[in-house]
């Protein structure tokens, strides 16, 4: 078909945008000129790939099924000038992060810091997703590399686990399980539970400790986001079970966190990226930050652990 890339980043505009005008603008193009980029792609592909009205404009499943393929070779161009405007020097560039909200304030406040102070000038952009979205934006390579909490192997990915995650009771300051130095799974399942919904990689986490261990719990309310939780659970409407890294937020919102007991009841932590990829030196050097960082966090955890040993 010999499609060239600007008609492939045309494409892929059109079709999000749903919109000649809008990705016109998006382009920095004519309306006309898109339009007609438009039409020698339908050429080239011998087929129509968007349906015109007076009202509307809408794809047609010849564009459903070339939009995967457009998002993953721009994908990859797109990693591959990250990667090579950043073999120069580190004193420009850009670098993209994908990880769910809590993990960027839980994990990843610290390497950015880090790294923000050593090279100003490298852009970071910080995507804040769903583990699905993560997932998608590390293949279509929106992103240099994610976090996310995920365990099965994938075809288009390199997975690389990090740690496990202690988990965390939280409850209300002057919830009765605050006043407990130690919690059990037991005590928590006892207490009405404020739940992620079930498309979170969290609740899969909670659910799966909660049938090994044989517990029937009570999720009176879900929310779809972990800020939600945290606000139901401040207003004394029940407990939550959250990974570790939510602990230094949800302290200053005035909860009260209590580390569960850790055998068989952890959250994956791993370091997502394309199957393919060569990460830039703004990426590798991130990687490192956040590994180091996270090696700490694993250390002390693990002397956590030893001084609450039995005997």
């Amino acid at each position: 078909m010999n499609l060239t890339l600007r008609e492939l980043r045309v494409f892929r505009a059109v079709y999000e945008l749903r919109s000649f005008s809008t990705a016109s603008g998006a382009m920095h193009m004519t309306q006309s000129a898109v339009s007609k980029v438009c039409q020698e792609m339908e050429a080239k592909v011998g087929g129509v790939l968007f349906e015109r009205s007076s009202r509307k404009m809408a794809p047609t499943s010849l564009a459903d099924h070339l939009y995967g393929y457009a998002c993953e070779i721009l994908g990859t161009m797109d990693a591959a000038e990250r990667s090579l405007r950043s073999l120069l020097d580190l004193d420009v560039g850009e670098l993209r992060i994908a990880a769910s909200p809590m993990m960027m304030h839980g994990l990843l406040t610290g390497p950015v810091r880090t790294f923000h102070g050593r090279h100003p000038g490298v852009r970071i952009g910080l995507h804040e997703l769903s583990t699905d979205e993560t997932v998608a934006h590390v293949i279509s390579g929106q992103v240099d590399f994610g976090l996310a909490s995920i365990r099965q192997p994938h075809p288009k990915l390199s997975i690389e686990p990090l740690y496990e995650e202690r988990m965390q009771l939280v409850c209300a300051g002057d919830h009765v399980l605050a006043s407990q130095a130690e919690v059990s799974w037991e005590q928590a399942a006892a207490h009405p539970h404020i739940s992620l919904h079930r498309s979170f990689s969290v609740r899969s986490t909670v659910d799966g400790i909660h049938a090994l261990k044989g517990l029937e719990v009570a999720s009176v309310i879900e929310a779809g986001s972990v800020l939600s939780v945290l606000a139901l659970v401040q207003a004394g409407l029940g407990v939550a079970v959250l990974p570790g890294y939510i602990e230094a937020f949800a302290t200053d919102l005035g909860l009260a966190c209590r580390a569960l007991p850790a055998a068989d009841c952890s959250h994956p932590i791993a370091l997502i990226q394309r199957w393919n990829a060569r990460p830039s030196m703004a990426a590798d050097l991130m990687i490192s930050l956040l590994k180091a960082s996270l090696a700490g966090r694993r250390a002390a955890l693990a002397a956590i652990d030893f001084i609450n040993e039995p005997g």
